[in-house]
């Protein structure tokens, strides 16, 4: 298991919030935004520094993720000098996976020159659907068309390691409506997609409107045959499924970041509102644009809250993490990782489980099975 360590870059600025979204954002000022990567790129050093002194040499890394928020909204050379930063303070591998999430209305080929020169050479595309009535109500600032060429504009510029992003389940969304979602997404031929259903949480526009009645309530027999659906087409495309909502067309061009989340590898997590992991202890920084700014100019940091893992929380932590995966938990491996037998402490739940249909264990693994991977959060509330 690759226990690397990766960065995690949050940018948090967008044109507009998407009616789904609870993740940190701000809207977008270049000015704002000129001092929050400056800030960023003291922050990276830092904590490359610190490490560095710690361990005596700078950290491996083999991931950097740019996420948001909007991360394209910005200058692909302010991107870029973060970039250096991360090389400077880290020792960062020479193939490592530097990937960053785009919206199709915040590119010009400028700034994809500018990725490839950065070094960037994944990316993840928020088309999140392909017909421009549920991009309208998403409050998504791009249409149908920009998506498909904006898929086309980064094959041009040289980027051969695309993802994109679709959201099934949507209010009012048909059967014939995720089906052509589905068919336009792998005629783009990408080499990975993430596809996930609807979840529709407290404090975002979505819930409010679906609370006052504005908007209809999600059905979930229908989610469940869109989930089927998406399971049938990209195994019938040649994808594999390697995560819940995840599928790569080969092991190489699964998101090797996302993969250290979901086996609990270490990351350090840069910007305001990021969450970092150690091994021990998770931490999260400051959520405000401004007061991230301010503390980082201060200190250096901007933890808002440390949180020390007991061995328990760890187990239990790797256990519902480690069962997004398809291939599940190694039993006698995790005995030996963690010294937790996952029967003898979670027995009796576990088969309650296994006699509903939701888990299985196929060559001492632990594994959701397909049904149970649609209700993969029953399953998850019993280690919480």
């Amino acid at each position: 298991m690759n226990r690397t360590a990766g960065i995690y870059i949050h940018i948090p600025f967008c044109e507009r919030k998407c009616t789904y979204c609870n993740f940190n954002t701000t809207d977008f000022f270049s000015e704002l935004a000129d001092r929050y990567c400056q800030a960023v790129a003291q922050e990276v050093r830092y904590w490359g520094e610190k490490e560095a002194a710690r361990a005596g040499n700078r950290i491996f890394v083999d991931t950097i993720f740019f996420g948001g928020g909007t991360p394209s909204i910005v200058e692909a050379e302010q991107l870029g000098a973060i970039l250096q930063v991360c090389r400077d303070a880290f020792q960062v591998a020479g193939d490592a996976e530097i990937t960053i999430e785009i919206n199709p209305a915040t590119i010009s080929q400028a700034k994809m020159a500018g990725w490839r020169r950065a070094g960037i050479n994944r990316v993840s595309v928020g088309v999140q659907s392909f017909l421009d009535a549920e991009l309208v109500s998403l409050s998504r600032t791009h249409s149908s068309n920009q998506a498909r060429r904006t898929v086309e504009a980064l094959r041009e510029a040289g980027f051969d390691n695309l993802s994109l992003d679709l959201i099934a389940g949507l209010p009012g969304q048909s059967r014939q409506d995720w089906q052509f979602n589905l068919t336009e997404a792998l005629s783009l031929q990408p080499e990975h997609l993430s596809l996930y259903l609807l979840e529709i949480k407290e404090g975002t526009q979505l819930f409010m409107q679906v609370k006052r009645g504005l908007r209809p309530s999600p059905d979930d027999d229908l989610t469940a045959e869109m989930y089927e659906m998406i399971c049938r087409a990209t195994r019938e495309a040649g994808f594999e499924q390697y995560e819940i909502s995840n599928f790569a067309k080969k092991k190489s061009l699964r998101s090797q970041h996302n993969m250290k989340y979901w086996t609990g590898a270490p990351f350090y997590g840069i910007g305001g509102g990021a969450h970092a992991y150690d091994g021990r202890s998770r931490r999260v920084n400051t959520l405000k644009t401004e007061s991230y700014i301010e503390q980082i100019a201060a200190q250096g940091h901007a933890i808002r809250e440390q949180h020390e893992l007991s061995d328990g929380e760890r187990a239990a932590e790797a256990i519902f993490m480690g069962l997004r995966l398809i291939e599940g938990i190694n039993l006698a491996a995790f005995k030996s990782d963690y010294g937790v037998d996952i029967f003898g402490q979670y027995g009796t739940e576990l088969e309650e489980q296994i006699e509903a249909g939701l888990v299985e264990i196929e060559d001492g693994r632990l594994k959701l099975t397909d049904r149970g991977r649609l209700l993969s959060n029953e399953v998850f509330m019993i280690f919480v």
